[in-house]
């Protein structure tokens, strides 16, 4: 990466919209840097971010384009027009979720802000939609929360329809899949009308893993709404987050991709640190290594290293511990048993129950 050519389509073309009423030019920007949502009517919203330097509330791009992966930068520069306002827009305005994902929390999932009893559950950001259908608009993308259960998300869209403007936009989606209607409308129905329909489903394994890892989920639910997607001229992925949870099962969900003929896209987990690939000890690294390895024909390839220097480096084992208490304190809130498909057990009896106090030194 040339820091003189340092330049981002979505400084000047881009708004994402934070359940929080913050807004910034992408998701990835740095948290600390969103601005309020009333600053969507100011054109030069993100002018700060100008700099000859790339600015270091874009940290996430410049990591990802020091190790070769294609950055969110990259994206935006590809798909931008020569025309001048709002080209791409980002909706994740609520935290209205159907699911509890493990890795989750309240802030993006109102499941787990009533688990943990918030006192306001949902979280939401009302949008004015003359400040974002323009006739520059061109690139959408919902996720949430879960955007098929967006309320606002099915107005935007219904209103872009109705103006005659949905025919040159591409919808983007980030969806647990769960469900392809809202009260009596069809998705289905609704993308017919749109240029492009790309979908990123939000799957991480399969069968009852799926089911704990995506806490609320029916399996055989979303296999069936891929199976109506197939059918449908809309792109299906599968955008799988790797993770210390799924990593030792990831090949069942590569045999299904390749059997269903669904590339796979993955997300690989930063955050929360403790359930990341960098916390695998010592003892299950050769084992995690080997259970990765069917990723390899599926992804491109600076992914698939960046996994592996994870599971390698394993700088942040000594956080381990957590990911037990963590995944067994859920299992417990939840009456379910994901630690028992994980090859945990053994390691955590010695480093937890055994006790070695009197040991002879």
């Amino acid at each position: 990466m040339e820091k003189s050519n340092w330049s981002c389509a979505a400084i000047d073309h881009g708004v994402t919209v934070f359940p929080t009423g913050k807004i910034g030019p992408c998701c990835r920007i740095s948290a600390d840097y969103l601005k309020p949502l009333s600053e969507l009517s100011n054109s030069e919203r993100f002018a700060d971010l100008k700099t000859p330097e790339p600015p270091d509330a874009c940290r996430a791009c410049i990591d990802d384009e020091y190790r070769g992966m294609t950055s969110y930068r990259t994206m935006f520069n590809s798909l931008a027009t020569t025309q001048s306002g709002l080209q791409f827009v980002d909706i994740r305005n609520t935290n209205l979720c159907n699911l509890k994902c493990r890795y989750c929390g309240p802030h993006f999932s109102s499941q787990w802000a009533r688990e943990l009893q918030h006192a306001i559950p949902i979280v939401s950001a009302v949008i004015d939609k003359k400040l974002l259908i323009t006739d520059s608009l061109h690139w959408m993308y919902f996720t949430g929360g879960e955007p098929l259960i967006n309320g606002e998300h099915w107005d935007l869209l219904e209103e872009l329809i109705a103006t005659d403007q949905a025919q040159r936009i591409t919808l983007v989606y980030n969806t647990n899949l769960t469900t392809l209607k809202y009260k009596d409308r069809s998705i289905v129905d609704i993308w017919a009308h749109f240029k492009k329909v790309d979908i990123k489903c939000s799957i991480d394994a399969v069968g009852q893993t799926f089911e704990y890892i995506r806490s609320g989920a029916e399996w055989n639910k979303v296999n069936d709404n891929i199976d109506i997607l197939q059918k449908l001229p809309v792109n299906i992925v599968l955008s799988p987050v790797i993770s210390v949870l799924n990593i030792w099962n990831i090949g069942e969900l590569c045999e299904y991709a390749r059997l269903k003929k669904i590339k796979i896209t993955p997300i690989v987990l930063s955050g929360p640190d403790y359930l990341a690939l960098d916390v695998i000890p010592d003892q299950l690294k050769q084992q995690a290594l080997t259970a990765a390895k069917p990723l390899k024909q599926h992804i491109d390839g600076n992914t698939y290293n960046r996994i592996i220097e994870l599971i390698e480096n394993n700088q942040n084992q000594c956080l381990f511990k957590h990911t037990i208490s963590h995944i067994l304190l859920l299992d417990n809130l939840r009456n379910e048993k994901l630690f028992d498909l994980l090859p945990f057990r053994d390691i955590a009896q010695t480093e937890i129950l055994e006790n070695h106090e009197y040991e002879s030194k």
